[in-house]
Order: structure tokens, then sequence, then C-alpha cells
């Protein structure tokens, strides 16, 4: 079960955070048309970040003047970190705060008396 919650985690938080991180690193490190553009595009993708990523890989990529490939040492931290913050949280987290099975709670001999 904790392995299975583990890669839930993963799937759904780690990597969209991984595909938007490498989507500003790249908005951030190209140029555009515009400087305008290219604000525009830093201010979709932080307040946006779901609706941002997506409309810049189909739209924003093709307005680049520049297509500068995000360097390895860049792409290792942005698929790293956010695997390794994901576990360190996880580890960090009390046994007794994790998810347990309800149990039946144990029945005593004495009667409840009204």
């Amino acid at each position: 079960m904790t392995i299975i919650m583990l890669l839930i985690v993963l799937a759904l938080i780690t990597l969209p955070s991984i595909i938007w991180l490498y989507a500003l690193a790249d908005v951030t490190i190209n140029t555009f048309r515009n400087f305008t553009t290219k604000l525009i595009w830093i201010i979709a993708l932080c307040c946006f970040p779901p609706v941002g990523t997506v409309l810049y890989y189909l739209i924003g990529r093709s307005q680049r003047r520049t297509a500068y490939p995000i360097g390895r040492f860049v792409l290792i931290c942005i698929l790293i970190f956010p695997i390794v913050m994901t576990i360190a949280y996880y580890l960090q987290t009390p046994v007794s705060e994790r998810y347990i099975e309800p149990s039946a709670p144990p029945s005593s001999s004495k009667a409840i008396q009204i």
C-alpha cells in the first residue's frame, strides 16, 4: 500500500511539476521576438501552471527566436529535485500519521450502565 501511495504522489504531483519546471526553464533561457512575449509566458506559467504549461508547449515554443537546449545540470536538477523532495517528505512522516486501517475497538467486559 505504501509503494502505491508513493507512486500516486509521483504521478500526480512530481511529474507535472517536472514538465512545468522544464517549460519555465525553457522560457527563461531562450529569447523571444519581444521581451513582452517572454514576460507574458513567465506570468502565464507562474500564475496558471497547468494551463500555462499546456499552452506554452502548444503555442509558445513556436514563438521563440532561439532554441537553446536546456543544460544537462538544469535538466538533472529539474528531474531529480521533485522526486527527492517527495521521497524525503514521505520518509519524514512518522508512522503514526500515516494511514492505518481502522480496527474494531477492544471489547471490554464491563457493560455501560445508564
